[in-house]
């Protein structure tokens, strides 16, 4: 491995305040070619915010991006808890279709300079999600030819990265998991299995306006703002399984 992230590793562990760790990955990340990324926390409460850990995303950005609680909408936070492995994104290049509210987020952003990116996901045994994202504005093909050169490494980083800040920082009181009826349980069990609200009324004869009502119950109970974000956490809870 190479001598920048051995150094990483070597002073990462001598680091136990989150202020000495959002330094030296900084400086880890600019020795790499990536000065603009993020970090983010996910609390495994479903009444809990998604926590803005660490950026060098500008400061008048990040201030929108909570004030209009874009965490919500976030495709990249939806794609972070459907999936452990990292991927791409900018404005015209999703993995997943993209909402209209979902596209004006990501070309807000890149009015600030964010224009694309690759995001890595974190996942960890207690449940609990993470991402480093790395971002920017240059060459498309520049930045994806930075990402596949030091990709094993940015990957490392963010595991390491996440479990000293597991470390360093008070684990929370272990939550109760989301307590969902028999009916929600059932409505988002057939979603994760990739059946419509009209699908899942045919097959539990129910109405369609009923397998709607369980699941925005559902979505509630677990604080997420989509059926895909709700299957997500319900899988991330043993609620439903695939």
């Amino acid at each position: 491995m190479d001598k920048i992230f051995e150094q990483f590793v070597q002073n990462l562990s001598m680091h136990d305040s989150t202020s000495e760790i959002e330094r030296l990955l900084q400086q880890t990340l600019d020795q790499y070619g990536f000065p603009c990324f993020a970090y983010l926390s996910f609390a495994p409460r479903g009444d809990d915010d998604v926590t803005l850990a660490m950026t060098t995303y500008p400061s008048s950005w990040a201030e929108q991006y909570c004030a209009n609680r874009y965490d919500r909408i976030d495709p990249v936070i939806a794609r972070s808890i459907a999936t452990t492995l990292p991927f791409a994104w900018s404005a015209d290049r999703f993995e997943t279709e993209l909402t209209n509210k979902q596209k004006c987020l990501l070309e807000e952003a890149s009015e600030f300079g964010i224009r694309h990116g690759v995001t890595i996901p974190i996942h960890d045994r207690q449940g609990k999600v993470a991402t480093l994202t790395l971002a920017a504005c240059d060459s498309r093909s520049a930045f994806d030819a930075r990402v596949e050169q030091y990709r094993h490494q940015l990957h490392l980083i963010a595991i390491y990265l996440h479990a000293q800040l597991r470390n360093v920082t008070p684990a929370p009181i272990s939550p109760l998991r989301p307590c969902l009826t028999r009916r929600e349980r059932s409505c988002l069990q057939w979603a994760a299995r990739g059946k419509s609200a009209l699908d899942t009324a045919e097959i539990i004869s129910i109405s369609r306006r009923t397998v709607v009502f369980h699941t925005e119950n559902a979505k509630r109970k677990l604080g997420v703002a989509t059926v895909q974000q709700a299957v997500a956490k319900g899988l991330m809870y043993d609620i439903i399984s695939m």
